[in-house]
Parts: structure tokens; sequence; C-alpha cells
């Protein structure tokens, strides 16, 4: 086993955790760590494209990566010159196979092998672990595509409930269009014909009913991720949005009740947002907005 010394202050953190053997905070730094992809010489230079660097052990296939260049050319005896930097949460959107395990410095006194469903649940916590981490951030929006149909559903339905896929809203508050917002979603055809899209945002109550959607497009794949749910494909499994472009956490969630104050928008294709109702827990109905003065 090759001994290579920490580079920098993250690795001195990480080895002497460790060594103490304190695994818990390990994970908890790698959740946030920075990680180092080894990539080919023409990869590099825009000559073919980057591939996921594996081995396999024992039929196992494990995608490999390192906690610093420094460390991984020295683990490599200088084989290994190009890299690629990535985040733990960006190797879950693009996570290739729910077989594949991850390999943090193989081959290194400090190193860690972590299964998919362990690389989903660092890099992707529920709800309610997200609150637990980040008490000051309060319980986050949330957000769902709507259709028509849905829009008149909720509007008239009684008390207004929410099935299935929603998002995290901070996520992407940077997106301010609706044709990419529909694309970073994979959900082209939530579109209205005139290019717009509408919005449902709320603020969750009873957190442990939303679902972080581990799991795969089969029951090998679910297995695999020690998840719940079996979806078809481009579904990724570990807890994000099936783009490889995007990191948005996503949510299942079956009949949940919306909670006072929640609101639909209209977003329009040329980027402006306008509020079209809102609910009223107490009253236990919808209140339309009709100007954009009702807004403020």
């Amino acid at each position: 086993m090759v001994t290579v010394p920490p580079s920098g202050s993250f690795e001195e953190r990480l080895w002497a955790a460790f060594e103490a053997g304190q695994t818990a905070l390990c994970l908890s730094m790698l959740r946030e760590a920075d990680f180092v992809l080894p990539i080919t010489e023409a990869a590099a230079q825009g000559a073919e494209p980057v591939a996921w660097p594996t081995a396999t052990v024992a039929e196992q296939t494990w995608m490999l990566a390192y906690t610093s260049a420094e460390t991984m050319t020295l683990a490599t005896g200088g084989v290994t010159r190009y890299h690629r930097i990535t985040s733990l949460v960006e190797l879950a959107a693009g996570w290739p196979d729910p077989r594949w395990g991850l390999a943090i410095n193989p081959g290194l006194p400090v190193g860690f092998l972590l299964e998919s469903g362990t690389v989903a649940r660092l890099a992707v916590p529920t709800l309610a672990q997200d609150l637990a981490l980040a008490p000051e951030a309060g319980v986050p929006v949330l957000q769902k595509l709507l259709r028509p149909a849905d829009i008149h559903d909720l509007l008239s339905g009684g008390e207004p409930r929410v099935s299935g896929y929603c998002h995290h809203a901070l996520d992407v508050s940077h997106i301010a269009t609706p044709v990419v917002l529909a694309e970073a979603l994979c959900q082209p055809d939530m579109l209205t014909p005139d290019g717009g899209l509408n919005l449902l945002r709320w603020r969750p109550a009873g957190l442990g009913l939303y679902r972080t959607p581990y799991g795969g497009v089969d029951e090998a794949g679910r297995a695999a991720v020690a998840g719940w749910v079996v979806e078809e494909p481009p579904f990724v499994g570990l807890g994000l949005v099936p783009n490889v472009d995007q990191v948005i956490r996503e949510y299942k969630v079956y009949g949940v009740g919306l909670t006072h104050g929640a609101e639909i928008w209209e977003l329009t294709a040329e980027g402006t947002e306008h509020r079209r109702a809102f609910y009223h827990g107490d009253l236990r109905r919808w209140l339309l907005v009709g100007t954009q003065a009702d807004m403020s």
C-alpha cells in the first residue's frame, strides 16, 4: 500500500479523523469535499469525451476519486497527471450505474469504499436531515410544475393535496426562463402553448412525508442503492433530477396536504413571474390574484 502524506489542511484533518477512528466525522467531511477524478490527456485537451475512471475488483465496479490532485499523482506513481474536479452531489447527479461504488483514494492508507446508497445519502440528505444540519435555514420552499388540469383540480377540489415529484425551489432559483427550467427538470412537456410554465410553491409540513427517491430503474438497481422506488429511465435514483448538467434535489409525495400560503405562479415565456393564487389555510380556499399590484 502506497504511503502518501496529506496535501493541504483538508487532507490533514481527514487523515487525523481517519486515524482516530472517527468514521462519522470523515463522512461528514467527504460530504462537503471536492474530488479529483483522473482523465486521459486526450480528454484534458478536448480530443475525446471524458469517461468515468473505474476499476473492477471481484466483479464489483468502483469509480475512482481522490481528495487532491497531489494525492492522485503520488498514489498512481505519476502515471495519472490529468484530472477534473467535482463534488459528491455532482457525482450523484451523473451517477452512471447504481451497482457501482465509489473508491476514494484507492490503494492509500486513508481510503474509503462507498456503495452507491451511501453516496446518495451523503450527497442528498432527506429534508428532515437538511433541516437538522442547517436549522438556521428554516423549512425550504418546494416547487412543482403544473398542467392546466392540475390547477383546476387544486382550485376546485376541496382541501388541496399534491402527489408525484416535486423539487427544491432553491436549486432552480437561478433559472429565469421556462424553456431552460423545463429542460433542467427533464419536463419539456410541461410548457404551455405560449411557452410559459405554471408553478406550485409551498413550505412543507411533515417533512417525513416528502421522501427522497433513492432507487433504480429495476429491482436490482433499487436494491443496490438500498432504496424504495423503481422508476423508468432516465431516473437515476440517487435523489436528484435525472440531468447530469444540473444539481436539483427532488422528492416524491403521495396525497400530501398543502400548507397555508401555498402559491400558484406563472412564469411567462419572457421570464416574468406573476402570482396567480395563494391558499388561505384558515379560510380553506384559494384566493385569486388578478393584477400585479396584488402581488405586493
